[in-house]
């Protein structure tokens, strides 16, 4: 029994049910704790700083004013946290942030499981297209970067942090789900229809946070590495890619649209064929359970450092909340 359970859950769902359990967590005890603001609740639940990692604009802004200014983000310090932990682990383990951790690459992944379900297959892009479709979420990284880190001085960004719109924007995020519109239920409709038709259509072709962390994660020394000489081109690895990439013909997989979630690796019939290592010619391989136990280690030594020196928890207190809720 098991061995069967083994063959069905890997160390990255396992990973990803862990992060999904602890951002449903974050997400009611936000609710509870607006409602606490508004004055509905009379529970006294502390905010759950993690709700800043839904803010990755306000975390950009937050970069940009630290590097200018030497000032680190006292509104949303957690948001800031999350984005430089994120980015140190692309630099280390790929994208793996995507395709472990991030809530949203867990519900793509999930919508496209129901997706072959329900059509009987995920389906895939003309080449032309889908090329055009992937340079989306450069395009909108490019957006952001150029108007937050060029366009905005230090002195612009440390002001934004401090400024009423910037310091509920976590309010206002949560209002924008709760009451959302016949455009909003339209928009978040036809991406749910799309990650049921084409795997990882968000994550593949809009996310610009994936697109950072997927140039960052060029860097890393880890890359999916194939042996030419054992390979058996049976065509196991590409067809498990949900990024959609040619493994059986690289030597080592550079594109940034690996997101190190290592199926192909696990789907290669051939022991040691395929690998994760640092080079061509070293033997030893990261394994699944080795990237799980670093991840976790990772996320939990930033966030236990962040909470050390104070850079975690939001210096608003409730009558700021409140004062700003009413308005």
């Amino acid at each position: 029994m098991f061995t069967r359970l083994k063959k069905h859950v890997s160390f990255r769902h396992v990973v990803q049910s862990l992060f999904a359990i602890i951002v449903m967590y974050i997400g009611i005890t936000f609710v509870i704790f607006i409602n606490q603001v508004a004055g509905n609740s009379l529970t006294k639940l502390s905010r759950p700083a993690g709700v800043e990692g839904f803010l990755p604009i306000s975390a950009l802004v937050g970069l940009k004013a630290w590097i200018a200014t030497g000032n680190f983000d006292p509104i949303h310090p957690a948001g800031l946290v999350i984005l430089l932990t994120a980015i140190i682990v692309s630099l280390f383990l790929k994208r793996s942030f995507c395709s472990w951790i991030c809530p949203i690459g867990t519900l793509s992944e999930g919508l496209a499981k129901i997706g072959k379900v329900v059509f009987g297959r995920n389906y895939t892009i003309t080449k032309g297209l889908d090329y055009f479709l992937r340079s989306l979420k450069y395009l909108i990284l490019v957006f952001f970067v150029t108007i937050i880190f060029f366009g905005m001085s230090g002195a612009d960004a440390a002001a934004f942090v401090q400024t009423p719109y910037n310091m509920v924007s976590d309010i206002q995020m949560l209002r924008f789900f709760q009451h959302l519109s016949v455009f909003g239920i339209t928009v978040i409709g036809l991406l749910v229809l799309l990650s049921l038709l084409y795997e990882n259509f968000w994550c593949r072709y809009l996310c610009p946070y994936g697109g950072l962390l997927g140039l960052v994660s060029l860097l890393s020394p880890f890359k999916v590495t194939r042996n030419q000489t054992t390979c058996i081109q049976c065509g196991r690895c590409t067809k498990s890619c949900p990024s959609q990439i040619l493994v059986e013909q690289a030597e080592r997989v550079w594109s940034p649209e690996c997101t190190g979630c290592l199926n192909c690796v696990q789907q290669c019939p051939v022991k040691n064929t395929l690998t994760f290592t640092v080079s061509k010619r070293q033997r030893r391989s990261l394994s699944p359970r080795s990237i799980a136990i670093g991840l976790l280690v990772m996320w939990t030594l930033f966030i236990a450092i962040a909470k050390w020196t104070g850079h975690w928890e939001t210096s608003m207190t409730m009558e700021m909340y409140r004062a700003l809720f009413t308005r």
